[in-house]
């Protein structure tokens, strides 16, 4: 049987390979969104993780709360098996951009399929976020729509207290959420051919098929350029949400990405500024994924605003008169390649490394078969350099008992780099970005106690626990 499994995630900071998941919320219903069951799980906070204050500031869970949780390694085993039900369509509010990151970079360094839950056994990913901002633009009549500083906003917890959801907690808290995005659902829901024609842009195949069927565009050189109306909560509601878009054709590198470009711009490709082609931006967008893209008709072009119809139509016309440019721009981003990255840490490398390969698929199901006692033993059979790394940090983060053991883990798990203040003991991410280290922590705290002019007893107490765990790191 076909079911959502509803879920949202509270984390201790905002980069999905390092930072952590410490909650994860989840409630299964039928189709008609009926509950079946719920869950929440809580995870420790792990010793090589400096929490982001601003991120605990948010969510207000304490050391004493996630220390009553299990350790990442379990948590992930759950997590991953709850998704991966046949026939689950996992989903949340914003998941596709923010939540789904996180598991799949959790299940990569426990060792588990980071994608499984979205094709196998007849399970799918969906968000509401975009289905929601779709009811926003061209069916606003269904519910009330919140405002922030005198601005339309999108937030979830706007939308449930102006809407009246009933949940059981407190906002930013993971199970009040799930039960906020599924009274959200429901009142969606009562649109049901809306709703129905909402679901398929989360199937890639049929995602692709809509995409291909649209027929509005223009001739360059007689080369065919479709244009399309792309909807993204991104766009912002000065913009009511929507870019127009024309599409450039498929990543030669990346078969996944179909490639646009906004019409919308000021400077389309940087003709008026000479802007170099690294410094040009394309959208790329997957089948399937949380970026909409609707056909061109007269009853979705005249919820543009009057200014970006007049701008795409102006593009057009600069992209025509500067074909050369236009089609060197294409030739480079088709062809545009992420760059290698010599110093990636382990946990980042998801998308260097690519998937897993058969026999590390193998590999990785012994080392999770093996009994807890004898996971140190199992290293031994492991011959793939990766999944060996990944399996000491799954072993030294979840499996240490002694004071020597101790000592062994911060050592795998990098911990006296995290307390370090020297740029070269950076720890280097996948967008050559760097994990959040103590050094960052403190002064992330000093921004805050200068932002925040009245504290509440809350904050001050929150604030106070993490400037004394971080300086004890």
């Amino acid at each position: 049987m076909k079911t959502y499994l509803f879920y949202d995630i509270e984390t201790s900071g905002l980069n999905p390979a390092f930072d952590q998941i410490l909650t994860f919320a989840c409630i299964r219903t039928d189709l008609e969104l009926n509950e079946i069951d719920r869950q929440t799980i809580t995870i420790r906070l792990r010793k090589d993780i400096v929490p982001s204050p601003r991120a605990f500031l948010i969510h207000g869970l304490t050391l004493n709360e996630l220390d009553l949780g299990i350790n990442e390694y379990q948590a992930a085993l759950k997590i991953h098996a709850l998704l991966n039900t046949p026939d689950t369509i996992s989903l949340g509010y914003n998941s596709l951009g923010f939540d789904d990151d996180f598991l799949r970079f959790m299940f990569y360094r426990n060792l588990l399929d980071p994608y499984q839950h979205q094709y196998h056994n007849g399970c799918l990913r969906m968000d509401v976020l975009p289905i929601t901002v779709i009811f926003r633009v061209f069916h606003p009549d269904c519910m009330k729509w919140p405002q922030k500083d005198g601005k339309p906003s999108l937030r979830l917890d706007l939308i449930a207290r102006e809407n009246d959801f009933a949940t059981s907690g407190r906002a930013h808290e993971a199970m009040n959420d799930v039960e906020a995005v599924i009274a959200l659902s429901k009142t969606l829901f009562q649109q049901k051919d809306i709703w129905k024609y909402c679901l398929d842009f989360f199937n890639k195949t049929r995602d692709e098929v809509r995409i291909n069927c649209i027929e509005e565009g223009f001739d360059v050189q007689n080369r065919r350029f479709t244009i399309g109306l792309m909807v993204a909560a991104s766009f912002g509601p000065k913009l009511n949400y929507l870019a127009p878009v024309v599409h450039l054709g498929q990543s030669m590198t990346y078969k996944n990405q179909s490639l646009w470009l906004r019409l919308d711009l000021d400077d389309i490709l940087g003709i008026n500024s000479n802007v170099d082609l690294i410094d040009t931006f394309v959208i790329r967008k997957r089948y399937g994924d949380a970026l909409i893209v609707l056909p061109t008709l007269e009853r979705f072009w005249n919820k543009l605003p009057k200014s970006s119809q007049q701008s795409a139509q102006d593009n057009i016309i600069r992209l025509c008169r500067h074909w050369g440019k236009f089609f060197e721009f294409i030739d480079y981003h088709c062809a545009y390649k992420y760059p290698f990255i010599p110093e990636i840490d382990p946990d980042a490398a998801l998308y260097q490394d690519g998937f897993f390969l058969a026999q590390e698929k193998k590999q990785s199901n012994l080392f999770h078969k093996t009994l807890a006692h004898q996971k140190k033993d199992s290293l031994n059979k492991i011959l793939s350099p990766r999944i060996k790394i990944l399996a000491n940090r799954i072993l030294a983060r979840n499996f240490v008992n002694t004071i020597e053991q101790s000592k062994e883990a911060e050592d795998i798990l990098c911990v006296n780099r995290l307390r370090s203040f020297m740029e070269d003991d950076k720890i280097v991410g996948y967008k050559n970005d760097m994990k959040f280290n103590c050094k960052q922590g403190l002064q992330e705290l000093k921004e805050l106690k200068e932002e925040l002019v009245n504290p509440s007893l809350d904050q001050t107490k929150m604030l106070s626990w993490l400037k004394g765990y971080i300086e004890q790191l």
